[in-house]
C-alpha cells in the first residue's frame, strides 16, 4: 500500500492527546491518526444514512397519512440530537 503524505495542524494539547493515544496502542502516530480519521468517516456515513433514513420513513408516512404535525417533528428532531444523530444543522422536512 502507497502511502501518501499530509500534513496537519492542531493545537498543542490535542498533539500532546494524539501522542499519548498512539504510544498507549503502541502505533505511531501517523498509524494512529489513519485510523481515527477512517473510524470518524464510517461514523459520519452511518449518521449521514441514518437521517436519511429516517427522511424516508417520514416521506412514507406522510404520503399515506399527510404532513407531521410541526410538534412531533420538534419531537424528532429533539430525540436525534439527542442521540447523537443530528447536529445543529437545520433539519429540512420532506414534503
Amino acid at each position: 500500500m502507497t502511502a501518501r503524505k499530509l500534513s496537519i495542524s492542531v493545537p498543542p494539547e490535542v498533539e500532546e492527546t494524539i501522542k499519548a493515544a498512539a504510544a498507549e496502542e503502541g502505533k505511531p502516530v501517523s498509524a494512529w491518526l489513519a485510523e481515527a480519521a477512517v473510524e470518524k468517516a464510517q461514523i459520519a456515513a452511518l449518521h449521514a444514512q441514518g437521517r436519511a433514513a429516517a427522511r424516508e420513513l417520514v416521506a412514507e408516512y406522510e404520503s399515506e397519512h399527510g404532513r407531521l404535525p410541526a410538534e412531533s417533528r420538534q419531537r424528532a428532531r429533539q430525540f436525534l440530537m439527542e442521540a447523537g444523530l443530528l447536529d445543529d444543522e437545520p433539519w429540512s422536512a420532506v414534503g
